[in-house]
């Protein structure tokens, strides 16, 4: 069975849309790894904000994380197709990752999940939580929210963060990849 189309591309684009460079990064947020690349890829794309580069970020849900779906679920909530948004939220979420990780919610319902979901963005921006959380479930967010992972297999992506520079995969970048490891592979791009 064809993946169907979807709505909208995947993804939420940073930096210039007419990039000549593009970064495609598939992350979870719940993944160690990626929450230690994503401060590096905001600064890749700080550093080239006046260059045709672009980051375009990927959020996925491994199947080891069960709180990633949800939480996945409230970054489209509250991002609203919004990449500012999104980006902002996700670094907020990112430095809460301990408080969600997998021993923290081992004995937790799904119930408090959802409601430490809507303290994280009310803390964050101060949203109503009742209608952060009914915004969570409705449905054009789940499809939002699926359209990266089924994206995802189209590339076969299978663990986060995975990077694409230009739609290649063979990229010598991981999660401890620094700026300057970064510049090493996009300048080269640049001056061709």
């Amino acid at each position: 069975m064809a993946i169907p189309i979807p709505y909208r591309p995947s993804g939420f684009l940073l930096g210039n849309p007419a990039a000549l460079v593009t970064i495609d990064v598939f992350m979870d947020i719940q993944c160690p790894h990626s929450r230690a690349a994503w401060p590096n890829l905001l600064a890749v794309i700080e550093h080239y904000q006046d260059e045709p580069v672009s980051l375009k970020v990927h959020m996925i849900t491994l199947s080891n994380h069960r709180q990633a779906w949800d939480i996945s679920l409230g970054l489209f909530a509250l991002a609203e197709g919004d990449a500012s948004n999104f980006r902002d939220f996700t670094s907020f979420v990112y430095e809460q990752q301990e408080q969600f990780y997998n021993a923290a919610f081992l004995h937790k319902t799904h119930e408090e999940l959802r409601q430490f979901l809507a303290d994280l963005a009310h803390k964050h921006c101060g949203v109503d939580r009742v209608a952060f959380l009914k915004r969570v479930s409705d449905e054009d967010i789940y499809i939002d929210a699926r359209t990266p992972i089924r994206y995802a297999a189209t590339k076969a992506v299978w663990a986060t963060p995975t990077f694409f520079v230009n739609n290649a995969d063979n990229v010598p970048i991981d999660h401890r990849s620094r700026l300057e490891d970064w510049k090493g592979v996009i300048d080269p791009l640049l001056a061709t």
